[in-house]
Formats: structure tokens, sequence, C-alpha cells
């Protein structure tokens, strides 16, 4: 079994820890860390702009790193979409899955940030896929 099924399996089994959380935890979760729906893609777009950033900058020292990072996504991902789903399972309140979507959101930033930093660095090496060969 690979090492990303092994993660995603086990982000899946944490994400269910979710169907225990309370009506009032969750509600403490979302006032205290004043959650809303306009902030779940705060990650996303910061995870765009930090990656191109981060390449123009000229940081390569962070290539070795993008795997790890897409690992880390994914299961981040993982976790929050298993959390949404248990939380609404357990509930039946589309409010109370702030606090798991979150953490999918943060996972998503990650992967975005790790996309946006690859498809800059191959732009800059000239590395296009063959469509784009071809128009120019």
């Amino acid at each position: 079994m690979s090492l990303t099924k092994r993660l995603i399996i086990l982000a899946g089994l944490v994400g269910l820890m979710f169907y225990n959380a309370s009506v009032e935890q969750l509600w403490a979760t979302i006032v205290d860390y004043q959650l809303g729906w306009y902030k779940l893609g705060v990650p996303l777009a910061w995870g765009l702009i930090l990656g191109a950033l981060v390449n123009l900058i000229g940081l390569q020292q962070l290539r070795k790193w993008l795997e790890p990072l897409t690992f880390i996504a994914a299961a981040l991902i993982t976790l929050g979409l298993t959390g949404a789903a248990a939380v609404y399972a357990a509930h039946q309140q589309g409010g109370l899955i702030l606090p798991p979507l979150s953490i999918s959101a943060v996972g998503l930033g990650i992967y975005l940030f790790v996309y946006s930093y690859a498809r800059f660095a191959a732009h800059k090496r000239g590395d296009t896929p063959a469509e784009e060969k071809k128009e120019s």
C-alpha cells in the first residue's frame, strides 16, 4: 500500500473523531476562531499567491519539500471532508461543519501553494505541456 493511501486512511479515521463533538463544542470553536463561510476561501487565495511569490523570489530550496507538502495537503483535505461529513451526520446542521471545512480549506491552500509554485517553476524552465508549445 502506498504512503498516500495510508495517509488518506489515517486522516479519514481521525476525521471521524468529529462525530463525537457536541454542538456546544462546535459552536465554541466557530466563535473562538471567528469562522465564517467567507473565510473558507482565504487559505486558497493565500496558497496561490504565496506559491507564485516564493517562486518569483527564487527560493529553490523549497523544491525538495513539494512532495511532503502534497502529502500533508491530501491528509488535511481528507481529515476535513471526513470530519464535515461526520458532523453533518451526527447533528444534521449545516452551520456546524465550518470547523472541519476550515481544516480542509487549509489543506487545499497548501496544495494550491505547491501547485502554483510548480507551475511557475515549470514556466521559468520552459517546461510547458505539448499543447501549449504547439500554439506558440
